[in-house]
């Protein structure tokens, strides 16, 4: 992995074998930054999506096979109990070109994936949400 930084940005580029959040989180650690917002693309494999039940508080999972296409990727960085935590949600596709979506638990590099992060000027924090189990956003 390999980024700059540049006033409030700083640009990323992720390497074939990199594992997308663990990475990231890394990089904003390196930097000193606990609030921002990611913006990708590039190519993955080991790819693991999800859909949140609101009715079950839960997700239901689906491993992506291949390779694919990060046709978009994003979300913030915020901290969630103390830790620098990555939330993306991403559309993938296949050679197909046919999308899926939904939200990021897993993603390896396959080339690169070119991320650039827009810093916030103060920490975003993140608490559990009793009326939808979700960690959201303290505002």
């Amino acid at each position: 992995m390999k980024w700059r930084r540049e006033g409030s940005r700083i640009f990323i580029r992720l390497e074939l074998g990199d594992e997308v959040h663990s990475s990231l989180a890394e990089i904003a650690g390196r930097e000193g930054v606990s609030g921002g917002w990611f913006s990708g693309i590039g190519a993955a494999s080991d790819v693991e999506l999800g859909y949140y039940d609101l009715e079950r508080r839960d997700y239901d999972r689906t491993a992506v096979p291949g390779e694919v296409e990060i046709a978009s990727v994003a979300g913030p960085l915020s901290l969630l109990n103390g830790e620098r935590h990555v939330h993306l949600h991403a559309v993938v596709s296949d050679r197909q070109c046919v999308p899926r979506a939904g939200h990021l638990f897993r993603a390896v590099a396959a080339a690169t994936v070119e991320f650039v992060l827009l810093l916030a000027e103060a920490p975003i924090e993140r608490t559990k949400d009793g009326e939808t189990g979700l960690n959201l956003w303290r505002v």
